[in-house]
């Protein structure tokens, strides 16, 4: 609007904020993160270096530390520039309270009673509260924000209060004065909005109320006050009063007046001066429609043009007398309600704002900014202007209850039932506000973690691909009957807990249920059962222990699930190896909140059990169903898959959700290296990877589960069957396995005699029919498969344009397309392209509405996920191989691209520290270790400065 070109500092903490993003040149500054904006002389040159090297003629601070600090306004007008703000002089005589006061009682403006100058010693504060009177506060004499301030009732408590303000006034403020006044316990903080010209003319914009208060922290505000709305005489005699203070000392730019007013008696006193915009402004600027940044910017303009400010005229021109309707600001913080609204940094998964003609919102978030630790955890003022203060509350109550964060707790919800009590409705916002206000958030506060405890729904996220993991539970039987028991779709999101369970404190009433791996389980100090439902009432703590048998995962499912965890690529499923979904992408840990159901039904019987017969079985040796994986046929010796299936595997300590390793013999290989793909013959063409299949890295196996990685180039061979999931989900380090092999055919049975308990058992739930005609399952005979088939299950020979086709099965639920002779081909990966392109338009019975799940595509290949109950492997082979004569020749197809220049980094401290950790943590020694530029060059029959050379000039082509 006013032409201004911006620079704005930040540090890499916040270096997405929108102030960075917007200005026309962001700079980092120099302090790093703690250190950056509060470094003292370093950051105030650092601030004015920057603004010199980009020829700034002004400063603006905003409203944080440095917008009252004298010495940097003082430095930036000897640099040359023009400060926005209130002179050095004003700062300093309003930032010293007990002169703050003195200059109010000269312009005649009351003052609060208190003592006169500083207090030098404790006993000095004994004396003056018992001339004053009780209560009193103790305030660090150069305090603000709320820090530096002690309300007493009694000696003792001015006793052990006086050494605390003094010491924290010397901290945050480098000033140790202290002095006292008589503190109003049935008060309202009111303050008016001033601006002067800095030549001995002011004006006011109103008053606000920010009574409602913790720990001395504005929390809501109003504009205009709902108290003086009441006494509307007493709005010119504040008002007045506070022009004629500005006026006083010739103040210059915005700035406020601050007044503790009694409830009863409206009489006023001075409390102290804010020389800055305050964080309120903008409700004072929706009900005077003024722009008081632009106007601050005005009256620096007119001191940079040696005018000393605006000229009276000007200035009293904006003059307005009442306000126009009413408006409410509501400070949003991320913080933890249940912890005492301690700060609560972490990564915001969903930012939505209910947006309205009438609301305003500043902020500086948006979906997947991460909250420092360094900084106010202040995330947004959000605004609401309506003509009268009931339609003002009613919108801001529909803002702060409609709008979404995700991520670390906030205190939205907070804020939306201060606006809905009835005595802040009836305007009755006195200082003690919050210390009569009831509110507890309907939620879960993690007391301790347990060993490892995630979010998952089901079926997490199978169709996302793109490099991620399908997530979701280990184990999905036991997680949807826990989900069937407290009346939850079998999907809905719970909690995964691995060997070693949470403490949880339940703020709120619940009804849960936990099945899965015996576990011990206590509420409140009495034992509990698993596979049942109950009732948690509010304050109770659920305490789930470690296993106490086989298996390793337990769920705890809540009815209603968990309402506050974000939806990520249509999944609250946490996939902490990428750190994606769940509470902010990580398994939870002591202090997390969640939210859960604020409405627990009463139609849901007192408690549901499942009978003992149908418990799943946990024992420590587990015979697995698989089937011929991708790679067995021509990678592997027939000796090598013998081994396979007759070994006793060991789990290995390293068994976690993203791989499970095993313990046991290697394989001797049916070729000597893995020619394009790799040096290793375990090594292949990146592919997508099947969940269940056994991945080779190296001689090394490892079962691919959930979590595993979306593609990768190792090979993959036997793989389990979906119908095993579970049971794969609750194998733990030290027990045995052994693969047992099954036709497709046999695979699918089990998989359908699976979904049929579960259908069962969610039938017995629902209708309340009982558990007597259900068979549990039967684990002690496993099908025995005379034909357990081939990895390559079906083959086109190359003919002129089309290439030589493998049809690999991965398991039950996946097919993979091979292409070529398994080396890097530019036309093969552009079929691939073409294959996808296919089958994403394909209607029908084979298509991605009846039963085609997912596709991944790397290099020479396409791996399709599909359900295998719902489309038959053979028709769809039948389909694929209609699609090459369909896709036909592409050797003169043309693709559109674009050139994308990006930057590269050879090596930096993150990368070092990064490979030190996997060295020490999976594998200290291999080819490509330490340095993987030297191992790639050497690979190559290159120099590592020629491997560099390479990657800086040469061209690639990612197809997609």
């Amino acid at each position: 609007k006013l032409g201004i070109g911006t620079i704005a500092i930040y540090t890499s903490a916040d270096a997405a904020s929108t102030h960075v993003t917007e200005a026309d040149i962001p700079v980092l500054l120099s302090g790093g993160d703690s250190k950056g904006y509060l470094d003292g002389a370093t950051t105030r040159d650092d601030i004015i270096k920057i603004a010199k090297e980009h020829n700034a003629n002004a400063i603006i601070p905003g409203y944080g530390f440095l917008s009252e600090n004298a010495d940097f306004a003082k430095s930036v007008a000897a640099a040359g520039m023009v400060w926005v703000g209130p002179s050095p002089e004003s700062i300093e005589s309003f930032g010293i309270k007990h002169t703050a006061r003195d200059l109010a009682d000269k312009a005649g403006v009351p003052i609060v009673p208190g003592t006169d100058g500083l207090i030098e010693s404790e006993k000095d504060a004994v004396a003056e509260s018992e001339r004053l009177g009780f209560p009193v506060m103790l305030k660090a004499t150069a305090g603000g924000g709320g820090m530096g301030l002690a309300t007493c009732n009694n000696l003792d408590e001015v006793k052990r209060s006086f050494t605390t303000v003094k010491s924290r006034g010397e901290t945050l403020f480098k000033n140790a004065g202290v002095f006292m006044e008589r503190f109003y316990p049935d008060s309202h903080h009111i303050e008016v909005q001033v601006f002067g010209n800095g030549l001995g003319n002011a004006i006011h914009f109103g008053e606000r109320e920010c009574s409602i208060q913790r720990r001395h922290q504005k929390v809501i505000e109003e504009c205009p006050s709902p108290f003086v709305t009441k006494h509307p005489d007493l709005r010119q005699k504040l008002c007045s009063a506070a022009v004629r203070l500005a006026e006083s000392i010739k103040y210059g730019s915005a700035g406020t007046i601050e007044y503790l007013v009694d409830d009863k008696t409206t009489d006023f006193f001075f409390l102290e001066m804010n020389t800055r915009l305050q964080v309120e402004h903008g409700i004072t600027e929706l009900c005077y429609d003024v722009d008081l940044v632009e106007l601050m910017l005005r009256q620096a303009d007119a001191e940079l043009r040696g005018e000393g400010g605006l000229s009276a005229l000007a200035l009293q021109s904006l003059q307005v007398g009442e306000p126009n309707g009413f408006a409410i600001e509501a400070r949003v913080y991320a913080e933890n309600p249940a912890r005492d609204y301690a700060p609560s940094p972490g990564t915001l998964q969903i930012v939505e704002w209910k947006d309205s003609a009438y609301t305003r919102i500043d902020t500086w978030i948006h979906t997947g900014t991460i909250v420092s630790a360094n900084y106010d955890p202040l995330l947004a003022k959000v605004m609401y202007h309506s003509q009268s203060r009931y339609g003002a509350i009613e919108g801001m109550y529909e803002v702060l209850s409609e709008s979404r964060i995700a991520g670390p707790p906030t205190n939205l919800d907070f804020l939306a039932a201060i606006l809905d009590e009835a005595d802040f409705r009836g305007g009755n916002t006195m200082t003690k506000f919050l210390t009569k206000f009831n509110y507890s958030p309907q939620a879960i506060d993690v007391l301790s973690a347990g060993a490892y405890t995630t979010v998952q729904d089901y079926p997490g996220r199978p169709t996302m691909g793109r490099g991620f993991p399908h997530a979701g539970p280990m184990d999905p039987l036991a997680f949807q009957i826990a989900n069937l028991l407290v009346g939850n779709p079998v999907g809905m999101e719970g909690l995964e807990i691995t060997l070693d369970g949470p403490e949880l404190l339940f703020l709120g009433p619940a009804i849960v249920a936990i099945c899965g791996a015996p576990m011990e389980i206590k509420v409140d100090g009495t034992p509990e059962s698993m596979w049942k439902s109950f009732h948690i009432k509010s304050g109770q703590k659920l305490k789930i222990g470690k296993t106490t048998g086989g298996g390793c995962r337990s769920y705890l499912a809540l009815h209603g699930g968990l309402p506050s965890i974000a939806e990520w690529f249509g999944s609250k499923a946490t996939s902490p190896g990428v750190g994606v979904g769940g509470y902010q992408g990580r398994a939870l840990t002591a202090g997390d909140i969640l939210a859960i159901s604020k409405r627990v039904p009463g139609h849901l019987p007192s408690s549901l059990s499942i009978p003992e017969r149908l418990i799943p079985k946990y024992p420590d040796h587990w015979d697995l169903m698989s089937m011929v994986g991708p790679y067995d046929d021509g990678f592997l010796l027939d000796e090598d898959v013998k081994m396979m299936y007759e070994t006793k595997w060991q789990i290995s300590h390293n068994a976690a959700r993203g791989g499970i390793r095993l313990i046991g013999p290697k394989p001797k290989w049916a070729r000597a290296d893995g020619g394009e793909g790799g040096a290793h013959p375990s090594n292949v063409p990146e592919y997508g990877y099947p969940v269940g299949a056994l991945n080779w890295t190296g001689d090394d196996p490892c079962i691919f589960p959930v979590d595993c990685p979306d593609f990768g180039g190792f090979v993959s061979s036997t793989t389990i069957v979906k119908a095993d999931y579970w049971r794969l989900g609750q194998m733990k380090a030290g027990d045995t396995m052994q693969y047992r092999p099954v036709s497709l055919k046999d695979a699918l049975a089990m998989r359908k005699r699976l979904n049929d308990f579960i259908g069962n058992i969610q039938k017995a739930v629902v209708d309340g029919s009982g558990f007597d005609n259900i068979q549990p399952l039967d684990y002690t005979t496993l099908p025995v498969s005379e034909d357990i088939g081939k990895a390559v299950i079906h083959q086109i020979e190359a003919n002129g344009s089309q290439p030589k086709t493998l049809y690999r099965q991965g398991g039950d639920d996946y097919i993979l397309v091979e292409y070529g002779e398994g080396s890097f081909n530019l036309n093969h990966r552009c079929r691939v392209t073409a294959l996808t392109k296919a089958l994403r338009e394909s209607s029908g019975e084979i298509s991605f509405s009846s039963g085609l799940t997912n596709t991944v595509g790397c290099c020479n290949s396409l791996l399709i996920y599909y359900d295998g109950l719902q489309i038959p492997q053979q028709s769809l082979l039948d389909r694929l191989t209609n699609l090459e004569t369909e896709i036909g020749d592409l050797s003169h197809a043309k693709v559109p691209s674009r050139l994308f220049k990006l930057p590269i980094l050879f090596g930096s401290p993150r990368e070092t520290a990064a490979i030190q950790r996997y060295m020490e943590t999976q594998r200290p020694y291999a080819s490509y270790l330490p340095d993987n530029m030297d191992f790639v060059a050497k690979n190559n029959g290159l120099e590592k400065q020629d491997l560099k050379n390479m990657l800086l000039n040469q061209r690639l082509i990612a197809v997609s």
